[in-house]
């Protein structure tokens, strides 16, 4: 039987014992999964900063080490989304292996979790969330959401100013008014929103102008604009009535689905640099850290530092993240 030191991350013997410590291993991780760094650069880096020579196989089988320790608390974390009771999920295209997947985040007051699916459909939503998910969602207008019928919704009021937007400079304010009207009325509640919140409007006065939007919405969607543009934007909206306001009666509800879009953006920054996996080992490796490092950051809890001691073998999950 063979010692081995509390340091340790691999039992190994023999020329395979030389290691490269956890905390060193855990900055390797980070380095790729949040930061983006390839492994090219990881090794050159390492190589420069620190006089370590590390081989690219290395620094990958270092970072999928590192997905399976972090395996169970990426679990404990997403038992956690569907008992929260406000989520903001998004979905952006990620290649595994050359072929298209979807990589989707979801994100909570406590908790980010990432999985990658070669699917972009409910199944995902059934498997993260669970079908009766009965919580609030703010969500882009991507179908497979409204399946979601106990939740309550709210659609993320951005796409529909960036596509008014983008109608207005294709076609002209004049020729585009629906698109005008549109934009100038979700501008218009989402002032109210911060009125509200700056305490410059009463209870009463906010619900007197809060029905004022409803009817005005109404009378915006019985327009029948002409351009095609125009009349698939007032169809989308018409289709979403009833999720375009949930923001001004539900408390601490975002209006835009802004918390996923910013905890999927390092991801799509990184697919510029990677342009993805290329095995599904390190597709899971990077959903299991991406969602331990976002988790840590939302906690103020040293990322370092725990993945550190999950690769010693010792893993525990920080009181603040429970």
């Amino acid at each position: 039987m063979h010692p081995r030191h509390p340091l340790q991350t691999s039992d190994a013997l023999g020329a395979a014992a030389v290691q490269i410590g956890p905390d060193a291993q855990a900055l390797i991780a980070l380095l790729k999964n949040k930061l983006g760094l390839s492994y090219g650069d990881v090794t050159t880096l390492f190589h420069d900063a620190f006089g370590i020579e590390l081989t690219r196989g290395a620094a990958a089988h270092i970072v999928r080490r590192a997905g399976q320790r972090a395996e169970p608390v990426y679990n404990a974390f997403r038992g956690m989304i569907p008992q929260r009771d406000t989520v903001y999920p998004d979905e952006t295209g990620w290649k595994v292996g050359g072929r298209l997947h979807w990589l989707w985040d979801f994100v909570t007051d406590l908790f980010t979790v990432y999985v990658i699916r070669p699917s972009r459909g409910a199944d995902v939503l059934a498997e993260v969330l669970g079908m009766d998910y009965d919580g609030r969602l703010t969500h882009d207008g991507w179908a497979p959401y409204d399946r979601l019928v106990q939740a309550v919704h709210q659609q993320c009021l951005q796409h529909p100013l960036r596509r008014a937007k983008e109608i207005i400079e294709q076609f002209g304010a004049r020729n585009s008014r629906f698109a005008v009207w549109v934009q100038k009325f979700i501008l218009d509640a989402l002032g109210l929103r911060d009125r509200r919140r700056q305490g410059s409007i009463g209870e009463h006065g906010y619900a007197v102008a809060r029905g004022r939007l409803e009817k005005r919405l109404d009378r915006l969607l019985a327009v029948r604009p002409r351009g095609k543009a125009c009349r698939t934007f007032r169809h989308h909206l018409e289709k979403h009535r009833d999720q375009l306001l949930t923001f001004l009666y539900e408390e601490n509800l975002e209006a835009t689905n802004w918390p996923a879009e910013q905890a999927i953006r390092p991801a799509v920054v990184n697919r510029k640099v990677f342009g993805g996996n290329r095995t599904w080992t390190g597709a899971h490796a990077l959903e299991v850290l991406a969602s331990l490092f976002s988790t840590c950051r939302q906690n103020a809890i040293d990322a370092l530092t725990l993945l550190s001691q999950l690769l010693r073998g010792a893993p525990s999950l920080p009181r603040a993240a429970v």
